[in-house]
């Protein structure tokens, strides 16, 4: 498990290095909406070969995968938080985390939080290295095209994440942030405020939950 453990977490030092390299990549909301409308069984077909780890799927069918299940009737912002199976987790009931967990994905398999927690509780289980694999390659892919998506620094180039939960995942393992100090809301950004990150200048940082903020004023009729 440790040797594990290390391994992602050299994966994880590797996207840094080439996020900090790479031309911010464009999320055009109204033409993923467009697709996933007009062309729904092009885009199962696509979640389909995510979720089997096709290695051809490229940064752009990774970001249509992601930003377009938030125009999924399964979508629910940031109100999805798997309280059960966070509960499980706590109790150190691996077992019954990890079968709810397989469940939870197939209803959202795009959430950064869940990928990251069944890729350890498959470690921990001492499941078959494909297995978790299966988890930590789908978790890099979504983490590395979101840290493509803007560079943090102002509401213009703000990350773009389709639920809360999903900014702590760049925050805390991608840029490894120290010290919270506050969090604000600035029009559709959420500001994370901190002491510093290890891989990240300055000591601010934003997020676009534009369409966590959208889906909510649909749901209420706002």
């Amino acid at each position: 498990m440790k040797k594990l453990i290390t391994l992602f977490f050299i994966s994880i030092l590797s996207l840094q290095v080439y996020c900090s390299a790479q031309e911010i990549l464009k999320v055009d909301y109204p033409a993923i909406k467009e697709y996933v409308t007009n062309h729904n069984t092009e885009f199962q077909k696509l979640m389909q070969r995510f979720e089997e780890n096709d290695t051809l799927l490229t940064r752009q069918d990774h970001a249509m995968l992601y930003y377009g299940y938030s125009f999924t009737p399964a979508y629910k912002g940031s109100m999805d938080d798997f309280q059960d199976f966070r509960k499980l987790i706590k109790e150190e009931k691996y077992e019954d985390a990890y079968n709810i967990g397989k469940e939870l994905l197939k209803k959202n398999p795009v959430s950064l939080q869940l990928l990251y927690n069944m890729y350890g509780i498959a470690g921990l289980l001492q499941k078959d290295i494909r297995e978790i694999k299966h988890y930590s390659k789908r978790y890099a892919a979504l983490l590395t095209m979101i840290a493509l998506t803007g560079d943090g620094t102002s509401e213009e180039t703000a990350f773009k994440v389709i639920c809360v939960n999903d900014e702590y995942q760049l925050l805390n393992m991608l840029f490894k942030m120290e010290n919270m100090k506050g969090q604000s809301l600035v029009n559709k950004c959420d500001l994370i405020e901190f002491d510093k990150c290890q891989y990240y200048e300055g000591n601010q940082m934003y997020f676009d939950i534009s369409r966590s903020l959208d889906y909510m004023s649909e749901l209420f009729g706002k």
